[in-house]
């Protein structure tokens, strides 16, 4: 089986289903779930572009990144390598950054396009997890140690900043939009990492699917598409 560092994530959820993720995993998705909007992929490739271009040209991290520390070189790795596997279990994914430090150790960096609101993000176990799973798929592969874990939020504008950005970000092909990056650092702590791969192997290897959890929204509507889909035949 193989698992994203951010799909991961979503089994330290307290709302886990696991007959969800057994469904999701043997069906290759659920009938009823939308796919993640492209505008967002387009706007991490366009800052991970602009933070690697700045980096390579200046020999440093943008100031609106240099509370993070110093920087020696960018790790540039193909997706496909970034891998490691445990118990039949192949861990993937990709940060939008990882770099060295002048004293040897490496840093991982990812960026969110959202509002930060700190630890009452309810995406933040999934994150936390997300982050330690890059660390502990780099150290796997030997870029040790990993010191430093950062999730940075790019936030949108919001309706109190309109008038103050509207005559400088608007011009006559179009207009620009401002973000105001905020940098949030993860606990480094792999130690979840091996029990999740584990918890993520058992439920997979089961012959069925097993009992969802109480009240699981999504088992719902999958019991729902059955009945629907039973009267009409």
């Amino acid at each position: 089986m193989r698992i994203s560092a951010k799909d991961l994530g979503w089994l330290a959820v307290d709302d886990f289903c696991p007959r969800c993720f057994w469904i999701e995993r043997h069906a290759n998705g659920l009938p009823y779930q939308m796919g993640f909007p492209g505008i967002f992929s387009s706007i991490d490739a366009y800052t991970k572009n602009i933070v690697e271009r700045y980096v390579k040209n200046n020999k440093e991290l943008p100031k609106w990144l240099s509370s993070i520390g110093d920087i020696k070189r960018i790790i540039s790795i193909k997706p496909s390598e970034f891998k490691t596997e445990r118990g039949g279990v192949t861990l993937s994914g990709m940060p939008d950054l990882m770099f060295e430090r002048h004293d040897g150790s490496f840093a991982i960096v990812d960026y969110k396009t959202a509002k930060y609101t700190g630890n009452q993000d309810a995406l933040m176990p999934v994150y936390q997890i997300q982050l330690n799973g890059y660390a502990y798929i780099a150290e796997a592969i030997g870029y040790r140690p990993v010191r430093d874990l950062y999730l940075v939020y790019f936030e949108p504008p919001y309706r109190e900043t309109y008038d103050a950005i509207t005559d400088g970000h608007t011009n006559e092909d179009g207009f620009d939009m401002p973000f105001k990056p905020v940098i949030h650092r993860i606990k480094k702590d792999t130690a979840e990492i091996d029990v999740l791969l584990g918890k993520a192997s058992r439920t997979y290897e089961l012959s069925r699917p097993p009992t969802g959890l109480a009240g699981c929204k999504d088992c719902k509507r999958l019991e729902d598409l059955i009945c629907i889909v039973s009267n009409g035949s």
